[in-house]
């Protein structure tokens, strides 16, 4: 590995083949940084122009859109795969996001690939394009002295009523260094407005030393100083972290020693126009669907009468499955219900929230009285839940999350009995086995891990996806593992020993939902390609195709007599299939 002597060489992105491997020196850091299919750059070391800054910040600001939204800087290029930095409060809300460059263009996001940097404000947003963007030059923040001009830019919003996003860029001078926060130390005084959140802070020369984030109010409460977080922080970071690569779909990854079934392209998909129910394919036809008129549908349960779903808004609904009625609605969350199941008696509904809490809510009496109150509350989780499982005897409860911990809790009592610590990030996806015995739990650091729920104790680490983890389900009769990916792929694999048995392809998108019918042979899953699909496990081909979703589906449920599957989606409704 070669190292370079000019310190101020920085990051661009060319093709690996072109270049191999090269060895980053930062002596600012005092690290040497191994990168690969990476070029470098100086760094500008000529004052420039108030306007010159300005020409450059909008080369290099990208525009972020979606549940909050925000601004951005491009950092990165690796072959195709352009790199954003931000701050993870501009995208730490799950859902459909789009970066907008320069030139007008959007790209799509995968959501699963937004990796937040540890104990930072930041996070890294990939996006590809075969389009040339400017990359940021970076400077030591180091050099930048109290009372030096600094530039910030972004996308706030406008003013007038339409509420658009217009470039704007600001000129100020640093006022002093504070302890972190988060990772912020950098104070200027700086005009910034909402909207300007992840954009960056460039010194006289146009170099990248910071992303801007909070606002904050000093002494004198009428004026306003801004904070960043220097980019050394994120270069620390930068240089142990391995970097998401994007897939191109429906691609997936075949190994020798799993067999890759891929679903015929011209398979019929059931559902008609605008959703409208459609003829049966495989033995399903759309029979109903519900509407949840203010947010997204995040997860759904089924009981044998009962439709329920969590939903965005943090309101839990309940349907009747027969009549297709709204039986009850009720807050549940704050923030998103990201999860919502019955317990096994079928007395109690538990559901988990975005706010870190989980709720236990007495079914049978709230449907009564048309009133639901929780009847206990656990908390633990200091970020998100996005997963949940109870066991078959319902006394335990595993949950997992934003902070990448596996929780187990005693469900009579809510006390924590384990925390079970070993993925490298986001929990986004947990089962438990029939008997009790087994818990798995599926990552953004795409491993599944098997534990021994009694003790605790890691049993297997599973791999093979190339993408996040997104979804488990284990059959009823515990033999049977599957698991959905960002990649578009589902694997099946032996429970009991962790061997991969088959991989299906067939979405084209991130596999959200996994269920297994109580035949042990069907599988139904859901995707952001805006599909369901029922597969048969013993021959990994897909029985029926189920569409008319207009919004990514998030979320599956079947009936225990295998007559009905329901399905869940960004545009807030849930489709009821059933088999005659």
């Amino acid at each position: 590995m070669t190292k370079t002597r000019n310190w101020q060489l920085l990051l661009i992105g060319l093709t690996a083949s072109s270049l191999g491997m090269i060895g980053v020196v930062v002596p600012w850091l005092g690290v040497a940084i191994a990168t690969e299919g990476i070029t470098l750059i100086s760094a500008n070391t000529d004052e420039l122009t108030a306007t010159e800054v300005n020409a450059i910040a909008a080369e290099i600001t990208v525009r972020i859109e979606g549940p909050k939204g925000g601004s951005g800087v491009i950092v990165e290029k690796q072959d195709h795969t352009y790199y954003v930095l931000t701050n993870w409060h501009v995208v730490n809300r799950i859902g459909e996001y789009e970066i907008i460059t320069a030139d007008g263009r959007r790209h799509s996001v995968y959501y699963s690939l937004i990796q937040r940097i540890p104990g930072l404000d930041l996070a890294i947003v990939p996006f590809s394009s075969s389009q040339r963007y400017q990359i940021a030059t970076m400077a030591n923040p180091e050099s930048v002295n109290v009372g030096d001009t600094v530039h910030v830019a972004g996308w706030p919003r406008s003013g007038s009523s339409l509420g658009q996003r217009l470039f704007f860029s600001s000129q100020g001078q640093v006022t002093h260094r504070q302890n972190r926060q988060q990772g912020y130390s950098l104070v200027y005084t700086n005009l910034v407005r909402s909207g300007m959140s992840g954009g960056p802070v460039l010194d006289s020369r146009g170099n990248l030393i910071g992303i801007n984030g909070i606002v904050q109010f000093g002494l004198n409460p009428d004026t306003i100083a801004a904070a960043a977080i220097e980019i050394n922080r994120f270069w620390q970071w930068r240089k142990t972290a391995t970097l998401p690569s994007i897939p191109t779909p429906p691609q997936p990854v075949a190994r020798e020693d799993i067999p890759t079934v891929v679903s015929p392209p011209t398979l019929p998909v059931t559902g008609g126009a605008n959703g409208a129910p459609g003829a049966a394919e495989g033995g399903f036809a759309m029979a109903s669907r519900f509407k949840q008129t203010s947010g997204q549908i995040m997860a759904i349960a089924t009981t044998d009468s009962l439709g329920i779903s969590g939903n965005s808004n943090g309101t839990v609904d309940i349907w009747n499955l027969a009549t297709g009625g709204l039986r009850q609605s009720f807050s549940a969350h704050n923030r998103e219900a990201t999860r919502v199941l019955v317990t096994p008696n079928g007395q109690q509904l538990i559901t988990a929230g975005e706010d870190g809490i989980i709720r236990i809510w007495d079914l049978a009496a709230g449907l009564q009285t048309g009133s639901f109150s929780p009847v206990q509350t656990i908390t633990g989780h200091n970020s998100a839940i996005l997963a949940i499982a109870i066991s078959s005897d319902g006394k335990t409860l595993a949950s997992g999350g934003w902070d990448g911990s596996v929780k187990l809790w005693d469900l009579a009592t809510g006390s924590l009995q384990q925390t079970l610590e070993g993925h490298s990030q986001l929990v986004g996806a947990i089962a438990i086995s029939p008997d009790g015995k087994t818990l798995a739990t599926g990552s953004r650091d795409r491993t599944i891990r098997l534990w021994n729920l009694e003790t605790g104790a890691l049993k297997r680490t599973l791999e093979g996806h190339e993408l996040s983890v997104l979804s488990l389900a284990i059959s009823p009769n515990g033999e049977i593992l599957a698991s959905g990916s960002a990649d578009g792929t589902i694997t099946i694999w032996k429970l009991d020993n962790g061997q991969p048995i088959r991989r299906l392809s067939g979405h084209r998108d991130g596999v959200w939902s996994v269920a297994i019918a109580s035949n042990n042979q069907t599988l139904v899953s859901g995707s952001w390609d805006k599909t369901v699909k029922v597969w048969n496990l013993t021959s990994g081909t897909i029985e029926a195709n189920l569409g008319g979703h207009t919004g990514y589906v998030t979320a599956i449920a079947i009936s225990s007599d295998q007559t009905m599957i329901l399905s869940g989606d960004w545009d807030g409704e849930v489709k009821v299939w059933k088999r005659p």
